[in-house]
């Protein structure tokens, strides 16, 4: 008997300190953010999602716009921005917190980036769903730290240019979709992961498509399956 109360009494102290600790699931918020491009030639942004559902495509009028749904107060996005003459560097992050949310939740992000001028794109997706759809974008560089969850990253119709590419993979799936008629060079570390080429030629670990060495522009891709699965595709 002893035992059990001992037990009982070990159990109610854990579930008072999750409650203590716990995140408040509130009615849905939903609000905007935008980031005019005030004469701009060239940016890095940063997404730093935590955890959220993201979605990016182009068609942004300034630099960024941001639509953003989410149940716990605490994960409200923050806008950081530093202007250094005719370049800015745009973080968006969600507030950091150790606290456990109870019940159901929900936080996501519609993000439009500006496809008129250069953007050097760096995307920390934490835990969740994402697809990075950056057909038209004007890329100077993009990496993303794929994190838990699944990814779609779609550069099939980026404008063409020479771009670098990094891309580490976490634990889920990540499918990467690539152009035709752009030079494509990947270099792949599956550690203890899975890859998979659609329409690519295999050297060991690089990856190669049809119009590389052929096309006057090439996109280097460097990409770390990390234990999950990567999937390349041509488009």
């Amino acid at each position: 008997m002893k035992k059990t109360n001992i037990g009982l009494g070990i159990l109610v102290i854990v579930v008072g300190l999750i409650l203590m600790n716990a995140e408040r699931v509130e009615d849905l918020i939903e609000e905007s953010q935008s980031v005019p491009l005030d004469g701009l030639v060239s940016a890095r942004v940063i997404l730093d999602t935590g955890i959220a559902k993201l979605n990016v495509s182009g068609g942004a009028d300034g630099l960024l716009n941001g639509h953003f749904s989410y149940n716990v107060k605490r994960w409200q996005p923050e806008i950081i921005k530093e202007w250094e003459g005719d370049h800015a560097v745009v973080s968006v992050r969600q507030k950091k917190s150790t606290r456990i949310p109870i019940g159901p939740t929900k936080n996501i992000w519609d993000i439009e980036l500006n496809d008129r001028i250069p953007i050097d794109l760096h995307v920390d997706l934490g835990i969740g769903e994402s697809r990075l759809d950056l057909a038209g974008l004007d890329l100077e560089g993009l990496n993303v730290d794929v994190g838990i969850g699944e990814a779609w990253i779609d550069l099939s119709g980026v404008v063409p240019r020479d771009m670098r590419v990094r891309i580490d993979g976490g634990i889920g799936s990540t499918t990467v979709y690539l152009p035709r008629n752009i030079g494509v060079r990947v270099q792949v570390d599956k550690g203890l992961g899975s890859v998979s080429a659609h329409g690519f030629d295999r050297d060991g670990d690089v990856y190669t498509n049809d119009a590389y060495r052929a096309s006057d522009q090439t996109i280097e891709v460097t990409i770390d399956a990390g234990i999950g699965s990567v999937d390349l595709r041509i488009r």
